[in-house]
């Protein structure tokens, strides 16, 4: 053990490359552990992880809890596999994680894995905290740094929004309510030319339609009731920049024709006003609805939503990446304790309910849900899964393997229902639409699945989510 621990100092200590001093060490780790894959993971703003063998595999179970909970997971079977962790300290503070993974029961005695990576903890910890001050600045701002995941599918987000941050067409982000459609936006936006210049957002089902004309466009002194002085609109607020329309799909008819012409024709016209105004705005517009299905319907123009379906990004909802939900965690726990003064961790199980729980409310929910568990929880010590609100300590409590056939319908109808209600915004018409039963039929199976309001398809979906999506 000691020639071991000599050789990973050394490789920190001469090593010019911080990555690749931990591209060197996980490759020590994996020949005295015989492990088939080795992965250090860094708690920066983004994903940030160093795997042997190259290009393998780079998600560990058992990394993501070990960050979370800065606790050590012992050598113990996660689905196929058996896979351990360790976190890695710096400054009284846990920065990373070093975990190990096996196809089978590890061939090397635990207790000596365990001694090995507690060692390797130690050793790498000034060359995580390189890693991590150099990933503080990433080289596009506002992607890395916020859209957080370790999924495939916010890789290709991340990507996406690359690609559209050099284009100059409008954006159109699809995506569930809460699942971070603004942050997108942002991203495109500091990744962009136009990122010195202004960013304003409007949500379109937030004004009645009255006042969503106003709101864009400005307004005359004396125009309607209340206008007291000449305003001026987010058109103009946001000239040269971006503006973010988010759920445009609640436009009415009237306010979709004139957005339509301030695409077409490059200018507006204040309400009450004859003169038109020159603006060079990019629109990045936002839905949590299927707008090809709103066009045949007869809900949303066609011709409005060819504008504003240039490119189009889609951001998976976060039952369908359950492999960020353990990131997303520890950022937003990270946060939540800091603002209270907590030095509280989240105990193995309640991670686990916490990867289990479908997310109907998406990054908003588990956002807040874990800043109420910061606030409700005692300031030290271990939180425990019955600290969870009631959905989640069910989801806790739920059997994973051998479980009924009937509990296994029952949660997975809870689950199909909540979600369908996520994606209709709380609206059980279009809930019930989607499902292909009648608006009674859907309020029987609610009441018989304990999915009682609108609201419980999300327990704190309201708020902010002024963090990642995914990030």
């Amino acid at each position: 053990m000691i020639d071991d621990l000599i050789e990973v100092l050394r490789i920190c200590q001469e090593g010019e490359d911080a990555r690749q001093a931990l591209l060197e060490v996980a490759r020590v780790i994996q020949t005295k552990t015989r492990a088939d894959a080795v992965v250090f993971m860094a708690a920066a703003r983004r994903p940030l992880t160093v795997a042997w063998p190259e290009g393998g595999r780079q998600h560990i179970e058992a990394a993501s809890r070990t960050m979370v909970s800065g606790v050590a997971f012992p050598a113990a079977r996660v689905g196929d596999a058996t896979e351990a962790g360790w976190p890695v300290r710096c400054a009284g503070s846990v920065i990373g994680a070093v975990a190990c993974r096996w196809i089978g029961p590890p061939p090397v005695d635990p207790e000596r894995v365990a001694s090995l990576l507690s060692a390797v903890a130690t050793a790498v910890a000034p060359a995580c905290r390189v890693l991590l001050d150099h990933a503080d600045a990433p080289a596009l701002p506002g992607i890395e740094s916020e859209l957080l995941g370790v999924s495939g599918a916010m890789e290709e987000v991340r990507r996406a929004v690359a690609r559209a941050a050099d284009a100059p067409y409008p954006v159109l982000v699809q995506a569930e309510s809460g699942a971070g459609k603004e942050l997108v936006a942002h991203a495109i936006h500091r990744a962009s030319a136009r990122r010195s210049r202004p960013f304003c957002a409007l949500n379109c089902a937030a004004l009645p339609d009255e006042l969503i004309e106003a709101e864009l466009f400005g307004h005359a002194k004396g125009a309607f009731t209340g206008a007291i002085a000449e305003r001026r609109g987010l058109f103009e607020e946001a000239d040269g920049g971006v503006l973010f329309l988010d759920e445009v799909g609640e436009l009415s008819p009237r306010a979709q024709a004139k957005l339509l012409r301030v695409i077409q024709e490059g200018e507006i016209r204040r309400v009450g006003e004859t003169v038109s105004r020159r603006i060079d705005v990019r629109l990045v517009a936002a839905t949590n609805r299927l707008l090809d299905q709103e066009v045949e319907a007869g809900r949303f123009r066609r011709d409005l939503w060819y504008r504003l379906d240039v490119i189009r990004i889609v951001v998976p909802p976060l039952r369908e990446r359950p492999e960020d939900v353990l990131i997303l965690a520890a950022g937003f726990w990270r946060r939540a304790t800091e603002r209270v003064g907590s030095r509280a961790v989240l105990s193995e199980a309640t991670l686990a309910a916490l990867a289990r729980y479908d997310w109907p409310g998406n990054v908003r929910e588990l956002q807040n849900v874990l800043a109420a568990l910061a606030v409700s929880s005692p300031r030290r010590g271990m939180v425990g899964p019955s600290a969870l609100p009631a959905t989640l300590a069910r989801v806790a409590a739920a059997p994973c393997r051998g479980a009924t056939l009937e509990q296994a319908r029952r949660l997975f109808e809870t689950r199909f229902v909540r979600a369908a209600l996520a994606r209709a915004g709380g609206h059980r018409g279009r809930a019930a639409a989607e499902l292909g039963v009648t608006r009674q039929g859907l309020a029987k199976l609610m009441g018989r699945l304990g999915v009682d309001t609108p609201e419980a398809c999300g327990p704190a979906a309201s708020g902010s989510a002024d963090a990642a999506v995914g990030g």
